[in-house]
């Protein structure tokens, strides 16, 4: 931890008390507002349970009065219906009053109408009334049909009917209008951005403020329907449907047959907002507190801490960057840091003098790798990073500035095929406490492929235990593909004195079937065989340096063209090829040339042969050289059952050394090759 942060932390501690005090008071001063709240929302509850209580006492006594009617004893409909609508009237809350028999038909009803052909006994409320044989509250009903009513909610009110002697002989209902309650309840009992949610026994909504539309006849969500089934009282936070943070209060209510839930919700942001302002208050008084604690500190620290660690700092920084002149001159009474900056003014005058030595060093042994084309790299175990010199970077493709590099990094450089090889290798050299050496490939931005020798040492602690690792890198590529190269053409000569005997067998036959005398045999013979070897001496003088592409083409089709004979045709542009392009083309048609000798048009007689070329300029790609080889009038061909050497090494011509590509086609008048190389800047500027 810096001076600096230490000095802050100081003030910062000082201040502390003062939170501490401040956090117990809010935390006491919540706890016993919490307490308020939750009594006060038990009060609005209850209060709530006794408007809704007065209310049904209001629906039994009216239903006890006209319970005593003779005519709704007698369900004498002509009299108790007008009767039953009289009352209604002078009870707007109560939409309708309905008499039905003990087979639950409709008998007396405010519009005068009488039900026999339904019944209605299958009304929760017309059992609960004929089986408790008394006053009974009813569900959530959505249209009180038996009441000549449409869609419209309500709550059933039912009390049994007794006749003269005692008997019941029918149930009385009403119907309470729940639009009518939700109204009386929000003017009498609602809280100031408060809520009451009324449910029926079966968790139906009965009357719920606010949003009463939007959650009337809905079942109550889980957490409430849970707790409408508690028989005490009880209170909780919780955000009801319509987002707002309440204290909930649930009283249980138990009108028969059973419970009523209610709960009434007191906002909590209304109920805690003097405490809040309180707090906010406080809070800005210990911040402004704290603010000039640490900034007086930062005054100080600035003026005794930081401007001469500064002052040291600069002095190191100047040194780093190569000022080996650069001091630290720090005031009078700088105390601790006077001392620390002569420590550094010693050290640098003793760096300085090994500095220049080493430098010395180092550019002897910087020309030294660069003689050798080599560059150095090293890897620090513990940091798990390592580097190259410039020239190391620059020889396997990246910035010359790149001067860190993590291993991921120079995995993704490695070739796939030896990565896993080369990261074991490093790593058992780490392990073994051995010295490293590896070859191996990398691939470059470009793709292109480089050939890389590494060696290296690991250095160690006197703990045994790796701490820096470094070698030198050297570009092999020319190397190997020098041994490639010489691999390549010893296997070739192996495989042209092959296709040589072929082709002076084929020429042979040919000669023996088109001349009469053993003369005209000889002088014929003679003369292809002649014009094969000039195809070898064009390579051989033009020491594979250049050659013009219709000499090589020439050259190799000597043996088969006549005078005066068309069977092969040559026609296209001159073009001045490079020594690698002669070799790959040359090697390329004196493959083409041996098979149709062997195989193609040029076995029989009655064959031709086609071959042109051209140059195709393009502005988004490279200058291309087509060239179309075209047989017709041979034998029947058909794609091979295996590839050759032969075509191995016109695959590999074609694509791998010239970067081009090549479509075979077995046609029914014989093969034809379409080949497209990329000719260079020189190349094109000939052609």
């Amino acid at each position: 931890m810096t001076l600096t942060k230490r000095l802050l932390l100081l003030a910062l501690i000082s201040v502390l008390p003062a939170i501490v005090i401040w956090t117990y008071t809010e935390v006491s001063l919540r706890r016993a507002r919490e307490a308020e709240v939750n009594d006060l929302a038990i009060r609005q509850a209850q209060l709530v349970g006794a408007e809704i209580e007065r209310i049904l006492d209001g629906v039994q006594g009216l239903l006890l009065a006209i319970d005593e009617t003779q005519s709704i004893r007698n369900f004498d409909t002509p009299v108790c219906s007008p009767y039953l609508k009289a009352i209604q009237e002078k009870v707007p809350y109560i939409l309708s009053f309905v008499a039905m028999d003990i087979s639950g038909h409709i008998r007396c009803r405010p519009t005068g109408t009488v039900d026999t052909q339904h019944y209605f006994a299958d009304r929760p409320y017309f059992h609960n009334a004929l089986g408790q044989k008394g006053f009974v509250v009813g569900e959530f009903t959505p249209a009180f049909t038996e009441g000549g009513l449409g869609p419209h909610p309500v709550l059933p009110l039912a009390l049994p009917i007794w006749n003269d002697r005692g008997d019941v002989v029918g149930v009385l209902a009403a119907a309470l209008d729940l639009r009518w309650l939700s109204q009386k309840l929000k003017q009498r009992t609602v809280p100031e951005n408060g809520s009451v949610t009324v449910a029926d026994r079966n968790g139906i909504v009965l009357v719920q403020e606010p949003q009463p539309e939007r959650f009337l006849g809905k079942l109550l969500p889980q957490e409430f329907l849970a707790q409408s089934r508690a028989k005490e009282i009880r209170t909780a936070p919780s955000t009801l449907p319509d987002g707002a943070r309440r204290v909930l209060a649930h009283v249980p209510k138990q009108p028969p047959p059973r419970d009523i839930y209610v709960n009434v919700g007191l906002s909590t942001k209304a109920a805690f907002a003097s405490i809040n302002q309180a707090a906010r208050r406080g809070f800005m008084l210990i911040t402004a507190a704290l603010i000039l604690a640490l900034s007086l500190s930062a005054l100080l620290s600035r003026a005794f801490i930081t401007k001469p660690f500064e002052m040291v700092t600069d002095g190191i920084q100047a040194w780093r960057r190569g000022d080996y002149g650069a001091r630290i001159a720090l005031p009078r009474k700088s105390g601790e840091f006077s001392i620390l900056a002569k420590a550094f003014n010693d050290l640098m005058d003793d760096v300085a003098e090994r500095q220049q030595a080493l430098q010395v060093s180092e550019e002897r042994a910087r020309l030294a790798l660069e003689a050798g084309h080599m560059g150095t790299w090293w890897y620090d175990p513990d940091k798990n990073v390592g580097g190259l010199s410039s020239q190391a970077a620059s020889m396997i493709g990246i910035a010359q500035n790149t001067t860190t590099m993590n291993p991921k990094t120079w995995r993704d450089l490695l070739h796939p095929d030896d990565t896993e090889r080369v990261i074991e290798k490093w790593r058992n050299a780490i392990q073994n406490r051995g010295d490293y050496e590896d070859e191996y490939r990398i691939r470059n931005k470009n793709g292109t492929i480089r050939w890389i020798n590494s060696k290296g040492r690991v250095f160690r602690d006197i703990q045994k235990r790796p701490v820096y690792f470094v070698g030198i890198l050297q570009d092999i590529t020319e190397q190997k593909h020098a041994e490639e190269q010489q691999r390549f053409f010893l296997n070739e000569l192996n495989h042209r004195v092959k296709n040589t005997l072929a082709t002076v067998q084929s020429i042979a036959s040919q000669t023996l079937r088109t001349t009469e005398t053993p003369g005209q045999f000889r002088e014929a013979f003679e003369g292809r065989l002649l014009a094969l070897s000039k195809t070898h001496n064009l390579l051989t003088r033009q020491s594979w340096r250049e050659a013009e592409l219709r000499d090589v083409a020439e050259q190799e089709l000597a043996p088969y063209r006549k005078t005066g004979d068309e069977r092969v045709l040559l026609n296209g542009p001159d073009v001045k090829l490079p020594a690698r392009y002669a070799i790959n083309l040359g090697l390329v048609l004196h493959e083409l040339v041996t098979n149709a000798a062997k195989y193609g048009a040029l076995s029989t007689n009655a064959g031709h042969l086609e071959v042109t070329w051209s140059v195709i300029e393009g502005e988004d790609r490279p200058t291309q050289l087509r060239i179309h080889w075209t047989e017709s009038g041979g034998p029947p061909v058909a794609p091979p059952k295996r590839q050759g050497f032969g075509s191995r090494l016109i695959r590999r011509s074609i694509e791998g050394e010239l970067g081009g590509y090549m479509v075979l086609n077995f046609g029914e008048s014989g093969v034809a090759y379409d080949i497209s190389v990329p000719l260079t800047p020189a190349t094109s500027a000939a052609a």
